[in-house]
């Protein structure tokens, strides 16, 4: 399973459980402020005893995306390195501006 489809499957289960504590308040708080705030703060520590395996999953295969990432050499372009070789020759060889 690829990382992304994992990470959206966790979001999507995530905004699931919101939806299904607002659904559980409507009736007791109606449509205001006050249940829209609980079913957050409910949907969030439910996605969190709940979802504990499928977050670790996420979480793991999108460090692995980011290392992955982090291990490959950086690109320069031509303009990076024209530029970077502009600015060094104009502040010399000390690093200082004087010239």
């Amino acid at each position: 399973m690829s990382s992304m489809r994992t990470f959206w499957l966790y979001t999507l289960a995530r905004f699931g459980l919101i939806i299904a504590a607002g659904l559980v308040l409507f009736p007791f708080l109606g449509f205001t402020l006050v249940m829209a705030i609980a079913a957050i703060i409910i949907g969030a520590l439910l996605s969190y005893l709940l979802l504990g395996k499928m977050r670790a999953q996420a979480a793991t295969e999108i460090e692995a995306k980011v290392a992955k990432r982090a291990s490959k050499p950086k690109r320069v372009s031509a303009d990076e390195a024209a530029e970077d070789e502009f600015v060094e020759e104009s502040l010399g060889e000390d690093g200082d501006k004087s010239k």
